[in-house]
């Protein structure tokens, strides 16, 4: 196995970690990470509206962690802004649009 490989593999669920905090800070929305081929995701749903929801990977690209749109692959934001990442996903999600706490 190749280095580069573990490297990669090695910080993705600390960084989810730190996000689904920041999703549930954020509020709006519900989350928690589960295995999807092996790889750990965070799945994310706006509570108001949970037809709403999306997954979110945390990948190595291009030598930096980035929190990326499970299913496309794009780029939300990067691993160590979890707060703005999670105003990104309530947003896509139109999660507590209205006040909040």
């Amino acid at each position: 196995m190749a280095t580069d490989h573990l490297t990669a593999m090695s910080g993705r669920r600390p960084f989810l970690s730190a996000l689904d905090e920041a999703v549930r800070e954020r509020g709006g929305m519900s989350c928690g990470i589960v295995s999807r081929s092996g790889t750990p995701v965070l799945y994310v749903i706006n509570t108001d509206s949970p037809s709403r929801f999306t997954e979110i990977g945390a990948d190595f690209v291009d030598g930096s962690w980035m929190f990326t749109w499970a299913p496309t692959g794009d780029r939300i934001g990067a691993a160590d802004s979890p707060a703005e990442t999670a105003e990104a996903i309530a947003r896509a999600l139109g999660a507590g649009l209205g006040a909040r706490p």
